[in-house]
């Protein structure tokens, strides 16, 4: 397990939305159209985007603040009372004419029939842009490290992201990235990006189907965009790790996924607080499969507690020593 003597402070920018889910059965179909009536019998409204990866944080026990942009509108008052409720320290702008991020599910059981949008994807105004900027300014040596949470909403313009890794780099502060789109150029500086392994192809222009491919695509993400350590995730196969130059492969805990939604915010989320507890990054990336590891195993946006990585932590302990037990007595 990583060191962990302290409380964290880190800061998180990019797309705050909120996921809602609306669950019951589905066993009919609609008289006046061809469609499946789902019989609504929960609703739930939680943090997504950044705020998934900010509910993570907090699970984890870190002190986290969030900088952020949102409409104002219904949606982004129900945010702000969210936000209260994991104590997040929040520097929000609301911005006119922009339409808080707000994505609704309808869930039968644990099956998702269909999916709503209700948002702006535009860049957001070089007035929010000053403020923003103007603010991670006055506080900067407040944070451990900063966490990019881009999810192609407007938060994270280029001329936004380049302006606050120089000024992290300046300040000493990492800057860890969950990047969107094919263009890393505006992530240059960065202490790590995080991409899985077909954002990681694309970006480099590199056909990863091997594992001497897949070493290539990791020198070329640090060396292309300058980054102190270069990882790719490889889903279910674990985290690949670019260490002495060589390939290292991280595996997952071996228990059954359940669903996928919200896992890149909780390895996000978990890295950033390794990293910003000063773990190298084997130990900070092993953390992070475990905590990814837990919310696989759970329906919807979830988060993770430092008691269920550590338990999982003894599993995988256990299961390695019976392996080896195994192999001695054959």
């Amino acid at each position: 397990m990583i060191k962990t003597d302290k409380k964290p402070k880190v800061l998180v920018i990019g797309d705050l939305m909120i996921d809602a889910y609306l669950t019951g059965s589905c066993n009919r179909i609609a008289l006046d159209a061809p469609v499946a009536v789902v019989d609504v019998k929960e609703e739930k409204d939680v943090l997504g985007g950044a705020g998934n990866v900010i509910r993570n944080l907090s699970s984890l026990g870190a002190k986290v603040s969030l900088m952020s942009v949102v409409g104002n509108d219904d949606n982004a008052k129900l945010l702000k009372h969210m936000l209260d409720e994991v104590e997040t320290k929040s520097f929000l702008i609301e911005q006119k004419g922009r339409k808080t991020s707000k994505k609704t599910r309808v869930m039968s059981g644990n099956q998702q029939i269909f999916r709503f949008d209700h948002e702006s994807r535009n860049n957001i105004s070089f007035d929010s842009v000053k403020k923003l900027y103007s603010k991670l300014q006055e506080k900067i040596n407040a944070y451990d490290v900063i966490l990019l949470a881009d999810y192609g909403k407007g938060v994270l313009t280029k001329d936004f992201t380049e302006k606050i890794i120089s000024y992290a780099n300046k300040n000493n502060v990492k800057v860890i990235v969950d990047p969107f789109g094919d263009d890393y150029s505006k992530y240059e500086g960065a202490y790590l990006i995080i991409p899985n392994k077909d954002e990681a192809a694309i970006a480099t222009e590199i056909d990863i189907d091997n594992s001497d491919r897949l070493l290539d695509a990791l020198k070329e993400i640090k060396n292309k965009y300058k980054t102190q350590e270069s990882i790719v995730t490889l889903s279910e196969d674990g985290v690949a790790v670019l260490k002495d130059e060589k390939l290292s492969v991280l595996p997952t805990v071996p228990l059954e996924v359940f669903d996928v939604t919200g896992s890149g915010d909780t390895l996000l989320a978990a890295l950033g607080f390794a990293v910003a507890l000063n773990n190298d990054i084997i130990s900070s990336v092993e953390f992070a499969n475990l905590a990814t590891g837990v919310v696989l195993r759970k329906a919807g946006t979830a988060t993770v507690s430092m008691e269920e990585i550590q338990s999982d932590q003894v599993y995988l302990d256990r299961k390695i020593i019976e392996t080896h037990l195994s192999c001695q007595v054959k």
